[in-house]
């Protein structure tokens, strides 16, 4: 793959990740309306409740 390949590559995988961003935001604010903790949320992703409501607080 030639440099100017690469980089005509990057916008279609930002695009994917904004995606896959986006419903994971949505599960994670569907989790938190059955009333699961943020602990729960942040084992299933492998991060700590902490870090887990930083990304998703908004998500409710």
């Amino acid at each position: 793959m030639t440099d100017d390949e690469l980089l005509a590559h990057l916008p279609e995988i930002a695009a994917v990740a904004s995606q896959v961003e986006e419903r994971l935001g949505v599960w994670v604010g569907t989790a938190r309306e059955r009333r699961i903790s943020w602990a729960r949320i942040g084992a299933s992703l492998g991060m700590t409740r902490q870090s887990a409501w930083e990304r998703f607080q908004a998500s409710r």
